[in-house]
């Protein structure tokens, strides 16, 4: 706050700014070409010039508060420079501005610069975020007692800091956090954003600054999710040029506390929180979310697996119990065949979105196929034909057709044992039909699993 005692300083209105200067421009135009002027004249001139001058010094001269100032604000008034109360941040005193949320929830697009980078592990190697090649990255995984800490820090004064609790964590132990982590920071201005109009901004308009770029994992949404258990904020602090986003969301079955902290007249750098909400990705493809426990099942009614790396996708399975007597998860929409074959049987899984080639299987040798005739088995009744056929193995193999094209379709045989018993899982992707292909091999991976471990 200013000290009352402190001096300050008279400003001179525009309007008189104005007429001052063109008085001194007139007055050079006038200089360039003299006339004859009587003794009086002159006088008058030296009189006008010294009143002028005087005014323009007048302007920059201090003054106490207790001058008297004229009546006349056309002529001179008294502003002093607006100093915006500052606030210590209390998350529950800031609702929505909607008049700030026009002017901070649009981002322009954030620009990499000539720099490249690169993805960095995290959160004890469990998850990954983009790094420009610029940038430092510091983890402490010790620093909490159910969480991590990791600081980003930027060009231009850009710090992001990562917390990441597990599920077990108390709230007594990320309410701490949260505190020690706002307990630095100060605002002038400050609003709460709604979790519907960043959706819409993200999914249709397209203007949260991060369309398009390689270190966007996911497509049209970011790692987390845009619910009500997500709260963001954007507070300013106008008096340092600083712009705070905090984020405190459900992060892949974690909790997300982010803090970003970045100088408000960097336009290019302020979408440095979507980048990042953007970027972060599980070292590995893990289950993210899981449905009510079922008793009669002693599993869960659902759960959403991660797929597709480089571009990730959210896909839900519901719990599926197989005539042959075990549990798994297939996704909603999903078809299941039932196919004879000669030496083994098939249940091919083929869903809605997919084209007609694109698809896996589960299936089961008979008791009477040796597992060193389980490759020729397999080939010969799904009519493959066996130049195309590569890998050495009698349990793993896979078939390429229109070898080396981009379009090419590829079809690969895993099998497994359990109890006694060979299975097999096939994944036939067909490349013209759309880059599906990652999704179905998470899926029959995941139904591999489920195989051998439940």
């Amino acid at each position: 706050m200013d000290n009352p005692k402190e001096k300050k300083y008279i400003v001179l209105p525009h309007s008189a700014y104005t007429k001052s200067l063109n008085a001194f421009k007139q007055g050079m135009q006038d200089g360039a070409e003299p006339k004859p002027k009587s003794r009086g004249a002159y006088i008058a001139s030296s009189l006008g010039a010294a009143a002028l001058l005087g005014l323009i010094i007048f302007t920059f001269l201090p003054v106490t508060d207790n001058q008297e100032q004229p009546a006349d604000e056309e002529n001179q008034v008294e502003k002093v420079e607006d100093v915006m109360e500052e606030k210590a941040v209390d998350l529950d005193e800031i609702g929505v501005n909607e008049e700030l949320l026009s002017e901070v929830v649009e981002r322009d697009q954030y620009e990499l610069g000539e720099v490249g980078g690169g993805d960095q592990p995290f959160h004890h190697d469990e998850l990954q975020v983009f790094v420009p090649d610029d940038w430092e990255m510091s983890r402490s995984d010790d620093v909490f007692v159910n969480g991590t800490k990791t600081i980003l820090t930027g060009f231009g004064g850009v710090q992001q800091t990562i917390l990441i609790f597990e599920d077990e964590a108390s709230s007594e132990e990320m309410n701490q956090a949260k505190e020690e982590l706002l307990s630095d920071i100060t605002y002038t201005k400050a609003t709460e954003i709604p979790m519907d109009w960043l959706t819409y901004l993200f999914e249709e308009e397209h203007q949260l600054g991060i369309e398009f770029h390689f270190f966007s994992r996911y497509e049209n949404r970011f790692a987390i999710e845009l619910d009500d258990t997500t709260k963001m904020y954007t507070l300013l602090n106008e008096n340092d040029r600083r712009l705070y986003d905090y984020v405190e969301a459900d992060l892949f079955g974690k909790k997300l506390i982010l803090l970003t902290d970045i100088n408000s007249t960097h336009s290019s750098k302020l979408a440095s929180t979507y980048v990042t909400l953007s970027a972060i990705t599980p070292s590995s493809e893990i289950d993210v979310a899981y449905g009510p426990y079922e008793r009669e099942y002693g599993r869960r009614s659902s759960i959403t697996i991660l797929t597709g790396m480089p571009r990730y996708g959210f896909t839900e399975l519901l719990l599926y119990e197989h005539e042959l007597g075990f549990t798994s998860y297939l996704e909603e929409g999903t078809e299941v065949e039932k196919i004879e074959r000669n030496g083994f049987t098939e249940w091919k899984f083929v869903h809605e979105k997919n084209g007609n080639n694109s698809y896996y299987s589960f299936g089961k040798l008979d008791p009477s196929v040796s597992i060193e005739d389980a490759k020729e088995t397999l080939i010969n009744g799904y009519e493959f034909d066996p130049q195309y056929v590569e890998g050495a193995s009698h349990v793993s193999f896979y078939h390429i057709l229109r070898q080396g094209q981009a379009n090419e379709m590829l079809r690969t045989f895993e099998l497994v044992q359990k109890q006694g018993d060979w299975y097999y899982i096939f994944t036939q992707a067909d490349n013209q039909e759309g880059f599906y292909s990652p999704k179905i091999g998470a899926l029959a991976t995941k139904f591999q699993q489920e195989i051998i471990f439940h």
